[in-house]
């Protein structure tokens, strides 16, 4: 079985859910620097060069590792500049037989993550990002009846 593991920018971690039961073998690991990631907001330029910067060296570092590692470079000729695009690009040379990602911090990004099993006709494994606190099902339990979410009383 063959496994896809995308990782996003704020995910740079050996820790990340979406990198743990990593077969290096048989999964590839995606990194990539998208147009549409990088200006669907304002950005300072430093910072997109930050995490293009660090997002290759993670990506140099897991290849040091012995992890196969498909990165998507900005000027990549063929890069199409959308996260979903690229992601259906490496399912299509790559044919996995599943395809598993970190649940992303913004919401938007998750809505996109959450049509790909139907899209691609793969199976997609939305882990939970293990970096926080709690899950969202804890914080849910917690808010259950406030009037007020304020994070002072949620610390």
């Amino acid at each position: 079985m063959t496994t896809l593991r995308f990782i996003l920018a704020d995910q740079l971690s050996d820790s990340i859910s979406a990198l743990q039961g990593l077969d290096k073998d048989n999964d590839t690991v995606m990194l990539g620097e998208f147009i549409e990631e990088a200006s669907y907001v304002p950005h300072h330029p430093k910072k997109i060069a930050f995490l293009f910067s660090a997002m290759r060296h993670f990506a140099a570092d897991l290849e040091t590792k012995g992890i196969h590692v498909r990165y998507i470079k900005l000027d990549d000729a063929k890069n199409t500049g959308n996260v979903t695009n690229e992601v259906q690009r490496a399912i299509k040379k790559l044919n996995p037989t599943r395809l598993v990602v970190t649940e992303p911090s913004e919401y938007r990004l998750l809505e996109i993550m959450k049509s790909w099993q139907v899209k691609f006709k793969i199976s997609v494994e939305i882990m939970p990002d293990t970096r926080f606190l709690c899950s969202h099902s804890e914080f849910d339990k917690w808010a259950t009846g406030k009037k007020q979410l304020r994070m002072e009383f949620f610390y």
